[in-house]
């Protein structure tokens, strides 16, 4: 039985630049954050000493590491272009009593989740998130759902044991 259907979801770059800080492993995220902390003190203490060339390095260092989350997004959504030959891609979540599934009208494919393999749920200011145990990840965005149809799926979440957390980014 269909508990809600959500429509005319995109994947394309805006929207997945939004959430592609979650794409990335929790220990590359620390390590993201590290490098970026020490390129910054490697550039004070180089630009301090008078090293010109060393702080150079330490900048471009620094504009490599802020990259990667929009070079990641791009290699995305090219190789998905690539792989479906077609530049927009629209699906449907369709929310069941036991599964979740992506209807993609423009390739005529479907692909389910159970609910027992999702690892959880991620809700930021603009899109919910869907991780499964996997690392398959699929979201919609708010705005193609109702306030009162994301609570509905919180609530029917929670009683499923499948953690929801609210995100600050």
């Amino acid at each position: 039985m269909e508990i809600l259907t959500v429509k005319n979801n995109k994947l394309d770059y805006p929207t997945l630049k939004k959430v592609i800080f979650h794409f990335f492993p929790t220990f590359f995220t620390l390590f993201l954050i590290v490098a970026f902390c020490l390129s910054w003190i490697t550039l004070f203490m180089n630009l301090s000493a008078g090293h010109v060339i060393y702080s150079v390095i330490s900048v471009i260092n620094l504009i490599l590491i802020c990259s990667q989350p929009r070079m990641l997004s791009k290699i995305i959504i090219k190789n998905r272009n690539k792989s479906l030959q077609t530049d927009e891609y629209i699906y449907d979540l369709v929310f069941y009593e036991d599964k979740l599934t992506t209807v993609v009208d423009s390739v005529e494919n479907k692909a389910s989740i159970k609910y027992t393999n999702i690892k959880n749920i991620i809700e930021t200011k603009d899109v919910v998130l869907f991780t499964s145990k996997a690392g398959f990840k699929i979201y919609f965005e708010k705005k193609n759902a109702s306030s009162e149809d994301i609570e509905r799926l919180h609530a029917f979440f929670d009683k499923q044991n499948i953690t929801w957390k609210k995100s600050i980014l």
